[in-house]
Order: C-alpha cells, then sequence, then structure tokens
C-alpha cells in the first residue's frame, strides 16, 4: 500500500485506521479479494463473533446463508464501523462494537462461532496467541 502506516504495538494504530483515505485504499484492495469461508462453518450457527469486522463484508457474506444470524462485529476504526452501521441499519440481528482487539475482548456472551478476516494479523504474536 501507499499509505503511511503508523504501528503502535506491532499494528496499525487507531487514528490510521480512523482516516477515510485509509480506510478508501484498504477497502480498494480488500475487497478485490475473494473471500474462502470453511465449509466446516455450519448453516445452523446463530450467533457468530467478527474480530476485525472492517466494512462488515464477512458478516454480509456469512448472512446471505443464514438471514437469521445474530452477530457481534468488533473493529477499532470508527470509519469502518460507520460504514458496517449504514449497511446493518435496518439489521436488528448484528450489533457492532468498537474495540481494541490488542485488550482482552468485552464480555460478549457465547458464540456458535468466531471469524476473522485481515484483522488478527495486526496484532503481536503474544496477543495473537492470548486472543487465540
Amino acid at each position: 500500500m501507499s499509505h503511511r502506516q503508523v504501528s503502535v504495538n506491532g499494528y496499525e494504530s487507531k487514528e490510521e485506521w480512523s482516516t477515510v483515505q485509509h480506510v478508501k485504499s484498504y477497502l480498494n484492495i480488500a475487497n478485490d479479494i475473494p473471500l474462502f469461508l470453511s465449509l466446516s462453518l455450519s448453516l445452523n450457527a446463530k450467533r457468530i463473533l467478527d474480530l476485525g469486522t472492517g466494512d462488515g463484508r464477512l458478516v454480509k457474506l456469512l448472512k446471505r446463508d443464514r438471514p437469521n444470524m445474530q452477530a457481534v462485529a468488533l473493529d477499532i476504526s470508527p470509519t469502518m464501523l460507520k460504514i458496517s452501521r449504514d449497511y446493518f441499519a435496518e439489521d436488528e440481528g448484528v450489533k457492532l462494537v468498537e474495540h481494541d482487539l490488542s485488550y482482552p475482548l468485552p464480555e460478549l456472551g457465547l458464540f456458535d462461532a468466531v471469524v476473522s478476516s485481515f484483522a488478527i494479523h495486526h496484532l503481536t504474536h503474544k496477543r495473537k496467541r492470548s486472543l487465540y
């Protein structure tokens, strides 16, 4: 990417992800990368947690085959969360939460599946291990 990366604790900072230019740059690349979900994710999954949801594209994809699925989607970027909130404005089954994955997860309840795409790699190896 041609943008300047601000690194805090080994990952891009909230400030970086708050800029519209950075988000647009990422989305221009990310939306060209096809998402492949494991076939092991059951169509019966009723509640999922999406770590680093970005613009919500993974939740959108999962809801195609699971329209009644409940989702809790976390992201550090207020800019990304605004895009997600706009998209899911009419969907009461999607809860969006601003959260920095470098910190412990808030109490969110139980889930049938936890998914993530393009987010966990921003964390330090120590945090990745504790998150898993």
